[in-house]
């Protein structure tokens, strides 16, 4: 009776799902365990036959063919290989194929050994149709989005053109001496009214680019006295057409710091404060006070004007919304922008007001932690004839079809007896006067009639005698990106119509005066140098073109012995030299790779002497065994830039120019952070080190130790094994794994040892061991990438690394000060960001084989 009831039961269980459901046997025999099979395939339970199943095409998802011997079922059958949700097609002579889901799962049959397959099938056509519709809006609205990009991007263009002559020419009449009284008064209402137009453009962009996730904020501490000032006084001309007091209620003494983005935040209070002044009446006032709420501070704008109702509270904030109950012309976007705005930067607005007596606009700015003073650097002075510094005379090229602009240009640089201006109105002709002519710095601008700016550009670094000089892009175009994929074409700087004349002035001048400098993030630096040191980061670093030219007049010679170069690090650093260096008129005479031996850099130091190089830079092999030989070089002359390892004995200034690192105290930090995270606090792990006396290698590992110890005190270093060459790495973690085989992670000096744990590990069956590292090698990279164990490390910046010994040995050649111990700072890199890291680091995207993961 209970085999009856259970018997029955899978029955009914099985007539009422909606899958079909089937056995195949190795036999051939197929048995449909319910009804589906004829709703689902199209084929009657009784006649199911291996035969009737192949008669049926079969496709892939994305529309290729399928044979039946790789559908799910037959390979279970076959290979016991289970199946879960794999999606194909079956062509039943519709228009449209139907689409199902198998699951298969091998199954033993009860009275032999011979194996079957349990398969279920369900029917998805209407999900993959909903899936192909929801793809298909997905697609037709960026394509909506592209176009409205397309769009504002044109109508930036086309309106900022126009509005660069009348700005541009109305602040060359601002600094005219020879204007009356009314005369300047005309003036300020040109560029009171072209600076309101341009906000207005500006407004209706960023309200785009917020929209589209396309809008960045640059926090950081400002003086919220400064910005209130500047915007008054931008503001001040409105207000006294229409006789409007605007107070504000900060004492000029008060020092009070916050949060923000400073271009940002002068975007906010000019919106509040034309708004305030456009919707007051006549003799009204508008008032400014500000107070300090718990950790952040409170901004009031209020205005006497016709006020809103309640109802319209949040209706205000909402895009293209106008108030009612006035004539004023506005295009309801202002407020809008205002709000997103003060919310990317971590605040809050709100208003309060009453109809025909006001409104009072209030948000709110998180305070900087640490509210010590600020000193200022760099205060803008006003543009005037009296105050110009007089420098060494350039010659500057402008490349622009549009002789309104070329005429602005011209009379701008009236007022700069040391710059001299070219123009050429075609690209053509702009190639042939920078090939013939001496050209200091290029003004290009993107849109010309006969020559794209970006093909020019690239023609530009093409001629020899074109390929050194400083490009800065001039455009219309303000969309960020394509400002950012201008400036990462390699362009020095980029102008945006109309552009502010002072600003303009301050970009050219210094473009002028850094044309090499470090491309890395102002990171805080944990390194100390190989004598304790204090640490300058190599950011501060750079050459003007002045010192390029002097270099360039002097052919110097410059050669690079290497410890080791068959890794993506030593590649990067060398290119980075040889990059920089050519820069400069520096020939590089040798490149040499000691492979870790120090009898090797011997011999090559010896070799590299024998070429006569002015500079050497090196990163010697061992401390102790290089050592005679670096005396040697400094003893004839020339100045050693080291990197990484100090040999003994050498002295700073007299024997060596400087040491130059990357912060490995904070790779050593990072590679114990991302340790510690992976393992969730506890397990046990071992260290894989350099068994040399490096002082950057010491300063990882007790970087590391300091990091687990403190922070994870249930993660126990159990292990520690010391390597002289990353070929040992291998061996040492197999011996690592064979005496601890219950180690939950390991750490590796450098990228290249790890590979070699990685091969231990692998051969030990420890899928799950968790290696971090240092160095973003493309084996490291592609382990991160793909979810393999290498989970993290702390990278190095290589390519900013040899551009560092570079512009050193540069100071060294000038005679310039440099400090004994420079340091390129340290990235965490996690899959998270590791696309963004290598291309700092390598400055080219990664290789395909790691993007295919993202």
């Amino acid at each position: 009776m209970e085999i009856f009831y259970k018997d029955n039961l899978y029955k009914e269980v099985l007539r009422t799902m909606s899958e079909c459901v089937m056995i195949l046997e190795k036999s051939g025999k197929m048995v449909a365990l319910n009804e589906n099979a004829e709703k689902i395939l199209g084929i009657k339970s009784e006649f199911l036959t291996e035969s009737s199943l192949m008669q049926l095409e079969y496709i892939n998802e994305d529309g290729s063919p399928l044979p039946y011997s790789q559908l799910p079922g037959i390979i279970t059958l076959k290979d016991g290989i289970p199946f879960h949700d794999f999606i194909l097609g079956i062509n039943d002579g519709n228009k449209e194929p139907k689409w199902i889901s198998v699951n298969s799962t091998p199954l033993k049959i009860c009275d032999n050994e011979e194996q079957a397959a349990l398969v279920t099938i369900s029917d998805i056509t209407e999900r993959k149709k909903m899936k192909n519709a929801l793809i298909q809006a997905k697609e037709e609205a960026e394509k909506a989005n592209m176009a409205k990009s397309d769009f504002l991007s044109k109508m930036s263009h086309e309106l900022r053109t126009p509005l660069n002559g009348i700005l541009g020419f109305a602040q060359l009449l601002e600094i005219e001496e020879t204007l009356n009284d009314d005369q300047r008064d005309f003036v300020q209402e040109i560029l009171s009214g072209g600076r309101h137009l341009l906000s207005i453009i500006n407004d209706i962009l960023d309200l785009s680019r917020i929209e589209t996730g396309h809008i960045k904020v640059s926090i950081e501490e400002i003086d919220l006295l400064t910005i209130i000032n500047e915007c008054i006084n931008i503001v001040q001309p409105l207000a006294k057409n229409k006789r409007i007091s605007i107070h504000n209620q900060l004492d000029y003494w008060q020092n009070i710091f916050i949060l923000a983005d400073p271009i940002r935040l002068k975007q906010i209070f000019l919106n509040l404060l034309d708004n305030a002044i456009k919707y007051n009446r006549e003799g009204g006032k508008v008032m400014i006070f500000s107070y300090l709420k718990g950790n952040e501070q409170v901004i009031h704008v209020a205005d006497t004007g016709v006020g809103i109702s309640v109802e319209e509270y949040q209706k205000v904030f909402v895009p293209f919304y106008r108030i009612e109950g006035t004539q004023e012309e506005g295009t309801g976007i202002g407020l809008s922008l205002v709000k997103q705005l003060v919310q990317l930067m971590g605040g809050q607005i709100s208003v309060t007001s009453q109809k025909g007596l006001g409104s009072d606009f209030c948000f709110s700015l998180p305070l900087p932690h640490d509210l010590k003073p600020v000193m200022r650097w760099g205060e803008e002075v006003e543009l005037t004839k009296d105050n110009i510094r007089r420098a060494d005379d350039y010659r500057l090229l402008y490349i622009e079809d549009n002789p309104s602009n070329v005429n602005l240009v011209r009379n701008i640089m009236k007022s700069q007896p040391s710059y001299t201006l070219l123009s050429a109105r075609s690209g053509k002709e702009g190639l042939e006067m920078a090939a013939n002519e001496k050209v200091d710095l290029i003004l290009l601008d993107l849109n010309l009639p006969d020559i794209h700016g970006y093909e020019i550009f690239d023609r530009l670094k093409t001629i020899k005698q074109t390929k050194d000089i400083a490009v800065i892009a001039v455009s219309a175009n303000a969309l960020p990106q394509d400002i950012q994929y201008t400036l990462d074409k390699g362009f020095d700087n980029y102008v945006t119509k109309p552009f502010n004349v002072k600003e303009f002035l301050t970009i050219i001048r210094e473009t002028l005066n850094s044309t090499i400098n470090q491309n890395i993030p102002d990171e805080e630096i944990l390194s100390t140098g190989p004598h304790g040191e204090e640490a300058i980061s190599a950011k501060t670093l750079q050459l003007s073109l002045k010192d390029l030219k002097k270099l360039k007049e002097m052919n110097y010679k410059a050669a690079v012995a290497m410890h080791y170069t068959e890794n993506d690090f030593s590649t990067a650093i060398i290119n980075g030299l040889k990059d920089t260096f050519e820069k400069m008129g520096i020939e590089v005479v040798a490149v040499t790779d000691a492979q870790f031996k120090p009898e090797k850099q011997l011999i090559d130091i010896e070799i590299i002497m024998a070429k006569k190089p002015d500079v050497i830079v090196s990163l010697p092999v061992d401390p102790v065994a290089t050592a005679p030989a670096f005396k040697k070089a400094a003893e004839a002359g020339i100045k050693l830039i080291l990197m990484d390892s100090m040999p003994e004995g050498l002295e700073f200034s007299k024997d060596y120019v400087s040491v130059v690192t990357s912060d490995n105290y904070g790779n050593g930090i990072f590679a114990a952070e991302i340790m510690g995270k992976e393992l969730k606090g506890k397990g046990k792990i071992g260290i894989i080190f350099h068994n040399v006396d490096f002082f950057v290698n010491n300063q990882r590992i007790e970087a590391f130790e300091t990091t687990i110890k403190e922070k994870y005190p249930n993660i126990k270093i159990v292990v520690r094994t010391g390597i002289t060459t990353p070929n040992d790495a291998e061996k040492a973690a197999t011996g690592m794994l064979a005496k601890n085989p219950d180690l939950d992670g390991i750490f590796a000096i450098w990228d290249e040892p790890a590979k070699g744990v990685l091969a231990a590990a692998r051969k030990a069956g420890k899928t799950d061991i968790v290696i971090t590292t240092v160095d973003l090698g493309s084996s490291a990279a592609y382990q991160i990438a793909s979810g393999g164990n290498i989970k993290g490390l702390g990278a190095q910046l290589p390519y900013e690394n040899g551009v560092a010994q570079a512009i050193i040995a540069g100071y060294s050649l000038l005679g310039k000060e440099v400090a004994p111990f420079y340091v390129v700072p340290a990235m965490k890199v996690t899959k998270e960001n590791i696309l963004k890291v290598w291309k700092l680091a390598y400055r080219q995207d990664p290789p395909d084989a790691i993007q295919k993961y993202f």
